[in-house]
């Protein structure tokens, strides 16, 4: 019976805790099944073991080492996902708040309406959301058709684009803006 391994485990430093003579055993078997690591595979993080069977090849996950005294010795590693140990819930709260706060123009409507953030509707400025909240849209033409051109924003990082009627909190686009050719 083989156990597939389902965390994070560092296989490779898992693989430096073997080295070859030890005594192991596959999870799920009996201790009097074991056999010894006749070969340490460092890179792939796996071991030869001489069973009484015949020579079998093992992930390091799936091997149980015993010490001198025929005692199992627990893997040294940490394989908690992540590598952190536990993190305090007011910490992690406050990362999470911080991580959900609307920093930049955001979705907000069907038809890929966008509002601005607080702090982008006190300026009047609204900032890509992809780049975040350090990188200003920038007016743009677009599209000249039947002589007259599309005004919108843009993000000269990412080329992110948006028309001002797209964001529901922006100003009324002036009249003055609109160029149309051959009217002066």
């Amino acid at each position: 019976m083989l156990r597939n391994a389902d965390n994070n485990v560092n296989y490779q430093l898992r693989a430096k805790e073997f080295s070859v003579g030890d005594r192991v055993v596959p999870y799920g078997m009996f201790s009097d099944q074991a056999g010894r690591v006749t070969a340490v595979w460092l890179g792939i993080g796996m071991v030869d073991v001489e069973m009484p069977n015949g020579n079998k090849r093992y992930p390091v996950e799936d091997l149980q080492r015993f010490d001198k005294n025929n005692d199992v010795e627990p893997p040294g590693t940490v394989s908690t996902p992540g590598g952190q140990g536990s993190v305090p819930v007011t910490a992690s709260s406050s990362r999470v708040a911080q991580a959900h706060a609307k920093k930049a123009l955001y979705w907000t409507q069907r038809d890929r309406q966008y509002r601005m953030s607080g702090p982008e509707a006190r300026e009047g400025k609204p900032t890509c959301p992809r780049c975040g909240p350090d990188h200003g849209l920038q007016k743009a033409t677009y599209k000249r058709r039947d002589g007259s051109s599309e005004r919108l924003q843009g993000c000269p990082g990412c080329m992110f684009l948006i028309k001002d009627a797209d964001i529901v909190n922006f100003g009324p686009v002036v009249a003055d803006e609109i160029e149309i050719e051959g009217q002066d």
